[in-house]
């Protein structure tokens, strides 16, 4: 399960997008309404299959495709710095 860098990452919901800034590396990520979709999700502890249901309902989306992208943007939020 992925949790926010809290210690080092900064978040600030802006409407349904977001910014997130990492303190040491002194670095902004704009996040669209999907990725603060999943910040979000994150920030509540809900389980992977949760936000993709989440996801699911909101954009109506397939199951697979939507699985896939949030995958995706976990791993750019993950080298990024921003989650672990």
């Amino acid at each position: 399960m992925y949790t926010i860098n809290s210690e080092k990452v900064l978040f600030t919901q802006l409407g349904d997008e977001g910014v997130l800034y990492h303190i040491e590396k002194n670095e902004y990520f704009n996040t669209n309404e999907t990725f603060t979709k999943i910040i979000l999700g994150l920030e509540n502890n809900l389980s992977l299959d949760q936000i993709v249901e989440n996801l699911m309902t909101d954009f109506e989306v397939d199951k697979e495709t939507c699985q896939n992208s949030v995958e995706k943007a976990l791993k750019i939020l993950e080298e990024k710095g921003f989650i672990e």
